[in-house]
């Protein structure tokens, strides 16, 4: 009985995902000032830190030379999901920070979650930059401003940026602007959402390894042709204790291994 009701969750999972591929989920709007052209898009995913999510708006509503900011939020912890309509409620935006749009996740999908946002508007208003961030980090007024500026649309240009020696995922050093990036972590980056068009960025990644999306975009973006590159930007960071990486490190250089071995084409 039991393998049976484990199949019958991980198909409804499945069916689940190829809904919100298809940009078919549900979210709550916030506006707080009319939507403008060249407004940033900024992604973020919500899980164990629900005290942060006011300090964030107040850091994307302090943002400068920027036209305005969009927040789309994707929230992987139900718990705490009215903590985060609070804090949306709560918050009184004057400066950059146009709207937010919250989406209450049907199960915890992991960070890669956020990236359902990046497709959903890539269909329905063409490639655009779009900004991801994470709530542990602490950014400046100028940060939207400056990742703009570095922005190329067929690279992905990440603070987390690694160059990586022969020994693999945990044999590198951090990468500087110039250099050559062989891997890079979503949070405090910038690309194009053109890259996440293609639907196989979701469906081609191993279930078993889905909540690997750093290992994953680095895979997948030089699989079809982006490079990989550092931001070069300064950027903060709060509650270590909450980082869920600290219990991944076996798990995320299986992962590059297998990728390393061609176990996962996309083709």
């Amino acid at each position: 009985m039991v393998p049976f009701l484990t199949s019958l969750k991980s198909r409804a999972k499945s069916v689940i995902k190829r809904r919100l591929v298809a940009g078919r989920f549900r979210f709550r709007t916030w506006s707080w000032a009319p939507e403008k052209e060249g407004d940033v898009a900024v992604l973020m995913c919500l899980w164990n830190r629900p005290d942060r999510l006011a300090d964030v708006l107040r850091m994307l509503d302090r943002q400068t030379g920027v036209p305005g900011v969009r927040l789309y939020l994707w929230n992987n912890a139900r718990r705490d999901h009215d903590r985060y309509v609070a804090a949306l409620e709560e918050a009184t935006p004057r400066g950059a920070l146009r709207s937010a749009r919250l989406v209450r996740s049907p199960f915890n999908l992991g960070s890669i979650a956020r990236f359902y946002w990046a497709r959903k508007l890539v269909l329905a208003s063409g490639p655009q930059p779009i900004v991801v961030i994470d709530d542990d980090q602490d950014i400046r007024d100028d940060f939207l401003a400056s990742a703009l500026s570095q922005f190329d649309p067929r690279a992905v240009t990440a603070w987390w940026a690694w160059t990586l020696g022969p020994g693999g995922y945990w044999d590198r050093t951090p990468a500087g602007p110039g250099d050559r990036v062989d891997h890079v972590g979503p949070g405090g980056s910038i690309l194009s959402s053109e890259l996440l068009a293609d639907e196989r960025f979701f469906t081609r990644m191993p279930a078993e390894f889905w909540l690997l999306d750093d290992v994953w975009l680095s895979y997948y973006a030089q699989a079809r042709g982006y490079r990989l590159a550092k931001l070069d930007v300064p950027i903060e960071f709060v509650m270590d204790e909450t980082n869920q990486h600290h219990g991944q490190a076996d798990m995320k250089r299986a992962f590059f291994d297998r990728l390393a071995a061609g176990a996962f084409p996309i083709a």
